[in-house]
């Protein structure tokens, strides 16, 4: 047999073998195959795999492929419209179907692939195109392939040094999001979750009208401190009362209209009953978005009320805030916004990316970088040290 001849069979066995792989692939992303790790791999145990074996990268693939096959599978589930939302079972059936034990003995890689899909079999398809309950807006892949990214590169984000690119693109994001806004300037961070969100506001606020607070608490100031939010309000605002020693007592809660929009005119009346009474009005919290009827408070006339009686004004936009990209619906839901000194908004709403994704945005910048007489720099936000070096 002639070289030419030979180099043309080892081409055909070539593509014999890639279409057999790419038929057992198409056969387990369409549920008629399982995807099953080799016994010389799937009888491996944790230690057998990178980083505990240098000389293992051909078993740390295959297992990392499977459980990637697993993955996708689930997600083609997620996106038929003929497959079902969840198998439900009550806690007591679930628990007798899965093993939850807590073995002493590690498992082997294949019982590690057999509980991932196990897992996925039975969790509620959330990116499924039936699927109607609050926060869920379906599975982005780019977002999800993102998410994965991450989870690889296992870092933090809290200094450059540390996570370089990600830093980068925390600030381009960021910055884009408080242009949309409508600011030039300002501060923003992720947060884990709006709750939270709405917390780092009501501190930057307190920190940004009573700087003295942070040394001498609340006997530097002359009066109680008032909140005040609308009935409609997210449950985290009145938390924040309570959290940070306010006292839910002074978290007012203004009376909405049949739309569940915050009346204006109310929050006046309540501002200077207060005034009157000697306390200190100082946050008012407007919600873009409320979590029942969806309304959106009038932010023009809160914030001219803001204005009046020198309060700080937060926008929770935790859901609302993707209006934000739409000329045809951020006027008039929206409009205002521009002047609050403070929003949250939540990218896994109305946005569509994966849970957590939550920010929140400042119009003043706290960041305050100083550098002592030792040489030591200190970082601090909002009047807390939060780096040193």
């Amino acid at each position: 047999m002639s070289k030419l001849t030979l180099d043309g069979f080892f081409s055909y066995c070539k593509q014999i073998a890639e279409h057999i792989q790419l038929g057992e692939r198409m056969a387990s992303l369409s549920g008629q195959g399982t995807p099953k790790l080799t016994s010389a791999v799937g009888n491996l145990y944790y230690d057998s795999i990178l980083p505990y074996r240098e000389d293992a990268n051909a078993q740390t693939r295959e297992f990392l492929a499977r459980v990637v096959d697993v993955l996708l599978d689930y997600v083609q589930q997620v996106n038929d419209r003929n497959e079902k939302i969840l198998e439900f079972k009550m806690p007591e059936e679930m628990q007798k179907t899965l093993d939850l034990a807590l073995h002493d003995e590690p498992l082997p890689l294949k019982q590690l692939l057999e509980d991932c899909k196990s897992a996925l079999k039975h969790q509620v398809k959330t990116g499924h195109p039936h699927f109607f309950n609050q926060l869920s807006c379906g599975l982005d892949i780019i977002s999800l392939a993102g998410e994965w990214l991450t989870a690889a590169a296992n870092t933090n984000m809290f200094t450059y040094e540390i996570a370089p690119v990600f830093i980068l693109m925390e600030n381009v994001v960021l910055e884009k999001m408080r242009s949309m806004i409508g600011w030039k300037t300002g501060d923003s961070i992720l947060a884990p979750g709006g709750s939270v969100s709405n917390l780092y506001a009501f501190l930057a606020a307190r920190h940004h009208k009573f700087p003295q607070y942070k040394e001498k608490g609340l006997t530097s100031i002359p009066g109680h401190l008032v909140m005040y939010t609308s009935d409609q309000c997210h449950y985290s605002v009145k938390s924040c009362a309570s959290v940070c020693g306010l006292g839910t007592d002074y978290c007012i809660c203004v009376p909405s209209d049949e739309h569940g929009r915050m009346i204006p005119s109310e929050l006046e009346r309540l501002v200077r009953y207060h005034k009157d009474r000697g306390n200190v009005p100082f946050f008012v919290n407007a919600t873009s978005g409320t979590t029942v009827l969806g309304a959106f408070d009038p932010l023009m006339e809160i914030a001219d009320i803001c204005q009046k009686y020198d309060m700080w004004m937060h926008v929770d936009a935790a859901w609302g805030g993707g209006l934000l990209f739409s000329k045809k619906y951020r006027h008039p839901r929206l409009t205002g916004i521009e002047r609050a000194d403070s929003v949250t908004w939540n990218p896994h709403k109305l946005m569509g990316t994966l849970l957590q994704c939550s920010t929140v945005h400042f119009k003043y910048e706290f960041v305050d970088v100083r550098k002592g007489e030792s040489g030591v720099i200190c970082i601090e936000v909002c009047g807390f040290e939060i780096l040193k070096k």
